[in-house]
């Protein structure tokens, strides 16, 4: 048994109709994806599922929390997920995901396997830059950058950090 075999849809045995199928994404499922910045994670996610004249219209509904280093100090950060997926899928000669909302998936596969449009959905969450509120970044790390980056205290640090995080946000 494979590390994402619970993450197949049975299309091929499917008649038509609505039905719904639910995953967890848990710590091991980024670790199997060898996804070193996902610290923690508890997402579930929920496949609502329409076949109709061999389409398969499919809405992920992924809600959840996981926890990712802060850019600045490394320690945990709390991020939430809660984000919408959709994708039409579809059976043809070869496989292709040319389209942003169409995939086609070769005839000989009787399953589709989410376990990488997952992946990809809860990482597109994660902003690029991910930090702890100002004032909250681990002030030991604030310490030690201090030392190593020629500024004074602890306190002007964590003034520079909060400067630097501020610019960033105005920018955005």
């Amino acid at each position: 048994m494979g590390k994402f075999t619970h993450f197949e849809v049975p299309l091929a045995s499917l008649s038509d109709g609505h039905y719904e199928q639910d995953f967890h994404l848990d710590t091991q499922f980024f670790k199997n994806m060898e996804n070193p910045d996902v610290i923690d994670s508890d997402v579930n996610v929920h496949l609502d599922l329409i076949k109709k004249n061999g389409m398969y219209d499919c809405t992920f509904i992924c809600k959840g929390l996981i926890h990712i280093p802060c850019d600045r100090c490394l320690d945990p950060l709390d991020h939430e997920v809660d984000t919408t997926y959709h994708i039409t899928v579809r059976y043809g000669e070869t496989y292709s995901d040319d389209s942003d909302d169409v995939l086609v998936i070769p005839e000989s596969d009787p399953f589709l396997n989410v376990a990488y449009l997952l992946y990809d959905t809860v990482l597109l969450t994660i902003p690029m830059r991910h930090v702890h509120p100002m004032g909250k970044c681990n002030r030991a790390m604030a310490s030690v950058l201090s030392k190593h980056s020629g500024h004074g205290g602890d306190e002007e640090v964590e003034e520079a950090l909060d400067e630097v995080d501020s610019e960033a946000m105005s920018d955005e």
